[in-house]
């Protein structure tokens, strides 16, 4: 999920939300193609710190947290280190300059295997290059689940669609954490349907918050009508929109206020959606 105050978070929901979608055999093949522990400490403009391990050796997973430890726990030693400030990270994944340039200049520090500081710009191509191409029925990935004895998350992610990156995050804290869920629905109690207009027109999300919902059945593609549920409120915006809310760049106040954000139906839960966006942010950062 976006992380407020680093831009760079959104390149590393990209890649997160790639591998969450690729089959188990697929995702097999992105890892064969690197086989290699990234560990990034990156800097934002406020002299923040944020901490992302990516693994394209072993299970093909992203970690972060606000301290190397955090985002390192459970994950393999890391093969390269690298340590940038924010908008060198952007640059470098737009392709406006190199990591190698840019550790010839001291904006980029390496420890590890050098040779791989150079593979990061074809690394970071590949991913957007894939993002853009997933087939919107491209299965999110297994991974493990509570006790509901599910295995499998339902189809989230779809093409050109960003937030759709967000919700996959949402559904993969939810299945993998009992307590947070369990807590979420409880103070949630609601269902909501997300209209998210984007690049091939208008597509629908339904998040199960209420009490009772399973531990891989509380982010649904599709309609409200579709998976049989009653929504307390839909919610209509843009995808970007909907992005700059779960970042906290965006309130749901201010983009009713604006005209970005429309419902119907019990426009308070908005409220409610914005504290669940926070609660999981939160939670998303200890996976």
């Amino acid at each position: 999920m976006p992380i407020e105050g680093f831009t760079s978070s959104t390149i590393i929901d990209q890649l997160t939300g790639v591998l969450t979608a690729l089959s188990a055999d697929e995702r097999k093949k992105e890892v064969n193609k690197t086989k290699a522990v990234y560990a990034f400490e990156v800097t934002n403009s406020e002299g923040k710190k944020h901490y992302f391990v990516v693994d394209l050796k072993q299970a093909g997973r992203v970690t972060d947290g606000a301290s190397e430890a955090e985002a390192a726990k459970g994950q393999p030693k890391p093969d390269i280190s690298i340590t940038l400030n924010d908008a060198t990270f952007v640059k470098i994944s737009e392709g406006k300059t190199t990591a190698a340039g840019e550790f010839m200049s001291g904006k980029v520090k390496i420890k590890g295997n050098m040779m791989l500081g150079l593979k990061l710009e074809p690394l970071l191509k590949r991913f957007k290059k894939l993002s853009e191409t997933l087939p919107a029925t491209q299965a999110v990935s297994p991974v493990a689940t509570g006790s509901s004895g599910d295995s499998s998350l339902h189809t989230i992610a779809a093409k050109g669609y960003n937030g759709s990156l967000v919700l996959a995050q949402i559904a993969k804290t939810l299945s993998t954490d009992d307590a947070k869920r369990q807590s979420i629905l409880k103070a949630t109690n609601a269902v909501f349907q997300l209209d998210l207009d984007g690049p091939q027109g208008t597509k629908s999300w339904v998040l199960d918050l209420k009490p009772g919902a399973g531990a891989t059945s509380t982010v649904l593609p599709g309609t409200a009508a579709q998976n049989k549920k009653t929504a307390g409120v839909v919610l209509i915006l843009k995808d970007a929109d909907f992005v700059d809310l779960a970042s906290g760049k965006l309130t749901g106040q201010s983009a009713f206020m604006g005209g970005k954000l429309k419902s119907k139906g019990n426009i308070m839960l908005a409220l409610k959606l914005e504290s669940v966006l926070k609660a999981v942010k939160g939670a998303a950062a200890k996976l």
